[in-house]
């Protein structure tokens, strides 16, 4: 291997994929028949015509058999243009090599790479869901609630009704099940309708108590003869205590007016918290939800549909940080592409405000008109066995070629040669003997963004079985060069998250920028939570919201201590960049704030654990999240708006700010007193 730069092939959808296929060959999941979920955005056909093309091309081998459409997309759906913005579907290795190369013929604009699928999780033989769904006629003041996050026990006694074999969860999808029949067929994993999960509770029931491991056993959650983590066999699951917050009610509360849809994402998939790799599903369980939400009607009032709130408690710390990212279109897309009832989503600012992993670059000195240079040093960590990415985004611009250059030196091996933002380079990073453990790519500028991005993707630093092209641990250094940018143009520049959640089997570990200029703590030693006036450290606290959050629509959450009022050193802060021929950012911030810490010792908050009657604490601006989400639709079921511009303005009203009230940009309209408590007042 050279350290000069190479080019692509001549038509590349995107690099990263190619690159990212390349390292799963070369780590263990490659294989030539390992199915893949994309997200994919077509060039004004339909899927029916993307099957048609992919019978017709691979010199003759036809490749429809190696791309598979989720069975809820109906044959109308199908049929149509544009009639499901950005499908998710699966596809073989050998289909994504080929739609690289003939892209153009496939009639496909981009390619958003998820995560391996088992084959054993995929149901190709699913049929196609009929068009025409059975309806459920619900009383007045009915919302649907619906969750989507790992790890969701959802016989909790939270959910179920005054019977205690009757659930009030409508839809359950356990996306990694081993596939089943039942009454609803999907393409991964395995799903439950209102109908079978109470007859499972019922089946598990003996003297008035649920046998909560044979229900879960049986439901396809906890299958120990399938592989990966089963966190709804842990004391605590994530899943669980959000879904507490957000719609656990003691039963005889809303036995009817408040039903449940909950998507179980992928546990494997959730243990990379990258957020790059969860989009296909993510969007996945968007349509799912949506599919099932629509077939809720009122007994009264002509059959009217019914409000629907969604709770997404998941943060990354990647995108383009605009709005335009595929799944924030497509959240804002579902939120407004109906006129016929209201659909609103609530998701968490983010836990990224100390973790050094934002920089904002401009190359002129604002006080001295100096330019200077722009280097960042970034730490990873030893032990680390997942890749590390960072994200260099240029502003928009009408002419994106050649704007800057990028070159990273290794702690070990040689500096790269530049990479611009010219589309096809590429530089390989090496050590001194050549043995490549990562590369810089550039990824020319698509619709929606409009904004080209450099990556620098390095390789795990360490790896049970693979030895060779492990990257160094250590100081990475990444130089970026101006080459046409003006004064005030500025250069966004991102770490993808890479930690292990709690409760997970080590994974990744969180890289970070370790500019000797960011002054982490205030003079009596505590961590600073915004950024030092005057300071021009390019490592920034503002600009980490979560890059799911930046869109216009749905309502953010930032995450406050209880009893001090104070917001949590960890809740992330805007403002949102501008996107490309707008006027300005879609947001400043966060909406609000709710409770995510009892107080500074008792860290988080009180929610359902994973076995009925116990309780567990989590913190995090994802436990703020779907308290709100709570408010939400207990508003909707009165008959008023639950926009976000009402949770800002109920914040408003209840928050009475100290002379020292946090920036709109980390709290929006202020700290909301909507807690929602289980369990003893533990700040007593």
């Amino acid at each position: 291997m050279s350290d000069t730069n190479g080019t692509l092939d001549e038509f590349s959808i995107d690099p990263v994929t190619n690159w990212r296929l390349a390292v799963a060959a070369k780590f263990g999941s490659g294989e030539e028949d390992t199915w893949w979920d994309i997200l994919v955005e077509l060039d004004d056909i339909s899927l029916d015509d993307l099957i048609a093309r992919a019978k017709d091309i691979g010199g003759g081998n036809g490749l429809e058999d190696a791309v598979l459409i989720p069975n809820f997309y109906t044959a109308q759906q199908r049929a149509a243009k544009e009639a499901i913005l950005y499908p998710s579907l699966y596809a073989k290795d050998i289909f994504l090599q080929e739609a690289t190369r003939n892209a153009g013929q496939l009639g496909i604009k981009r390619i958003i790479l998820g995560t391996v699928v088992p084959v054993g999780q995929l149901d190709t033989s699913a049929q196609i869901m009929p068009g025409n769904l059975p309806e459920i006629f619900v009383e007045d003041g009915t919302v649907v609630t619906a969750v989507i996050d790992n790890g969701i026990a959802f016989g909790h006694e939270l959910f179920r009704k005054t019977d205690p074999n009757a659930s009030r969860v409508s839809f359950a999808w356990i996306m990694d099940a081993k596939p089943r029949t039942g009454s609803l067929v999907v393409p991964q994993g395995h799903a439950l309708a209102r109908s079978e999960i109470d007859g499972l509770l019922a089946a598990n029931t003996a003297s008035g108590l649920l046998d909560e491991n044979r229900f879960y056993s049986q439901c396809g959650l906890i299958d120990y003869s399938w592989p990966g983590l089963k966190p709804a066999a842990m004391r605590v699951s994530h899943g669980t205590h959000v879904m507490g917050l957000a719609a656990g009610y003691q039963p005889g509360t809303k036995d009817n007016t408040r039903p449940i849809i909950c998507v179980q994402l992928p546990t494997d998939l959730t243990m990379d918290v990258s957020g790059a790799q969860i989009l296909p599903a993510l969007g996945r369980a968007i349509d799912f939800i949506k599919i099932h939400a629509e077939r809720y009607r009122l007994e009264t009032d002509h059959g009217k549909r019914i409000p629907l709130v969604v709770n997404f408690s998941f943060g990354n710390f990647a995108g383009p940080h605009d709005g335009t990212g595929l799944i924030e279109a497509k959240i804002d897309h579902e939120l407004h592409s109906t006129t016929q009832r209201e659909i609103q989503v609530a998701l968490p600012a983010g836990n990224g405000n100390l973790a050094r992993t934002h920089a904002e670059i401009t190359f002129t000195d604002e006080d001295t008109g100096n330019v200077r240079p722009a280097s960042l040093d970034w730490r990873i960590q030893p032990d680390d066995r997942s890749a590390s990415y960072v994200e260099i985004w240029m502003p928009p611009k009408e002419n994106p070629d050649n704007l800057v250059r990028v070159r990273v030196t290794p702690p070990v091996g040689p500096r790269s040669t530049p990479v611009s933002t010219v589309p096809g380079e590429t530089a390989i990073l090496h050590s001194g003997d050549n043995v490549e453990f990562g590369r810089i790519l550039y990824t020319p500028p698509h619709a929606p963004t409009w904004r080209g991005c450099i990556v620098v993707g390095v390789h795990p630093t360490f790896h049970h079985d693979v030895t060779d092209d492990l990257a160094p641990s250590g100081v990475w250094k990444i130089e970026i060069e101006n080459v046409a940018l003006t004064e005030t143009d500025r250069v966004q520049v991102w770490i993808r998250r890479d930690e292990t959640l709690p409760g997970f089997p080590a994974l990744g570990r969180q890289s970070y920028f370790d500019n000797d200029d960011y002054q982490r703590f205030d003079s009596f030693g505590a961590p600073l939570p915004i950024d030092p006036p005057g300071s021009d450290c390019l490592v920034k606290r503002s600009g980490t919201i979560s890059g799911f959050a930046c869109g216009e629509f749905p309502a953010v959450l930032a995450g406050y201590v209880e009893t001090r009022n104070d917001l949590a050193g960890y809740s992330a802060a805007g403002p949102v960049t501008t996107a490309f021929n707008a006027t300005g950012p879609t947001r400043n911030g966060p909406d609000a704030a709710a409770v995510s810490d009892d107080t500074p010792v008792l860290r988080g908050i009180l929610s359902a654990g994973s076995r009925c009657g116990s309780l567990v604490s989590l913190d995090g601006t994802s436990v703020a999240t779907p308290q709100v989400a709570r408010w939400m639709a207990d508003r909707l079921a009165q008959g008023q708006t639950a926009t976000k511009g009402d949770v800002s303005a109920q914040a408003a009203f209840d928050d009475h700010p100290p002379p020292s009230r946090p920036a709109n940009t980390r709290i929006g309209g202020g700290r909301m007193q909507r807690r929602i408590r289980f369990g003893p007042d533990r700040k007593a």
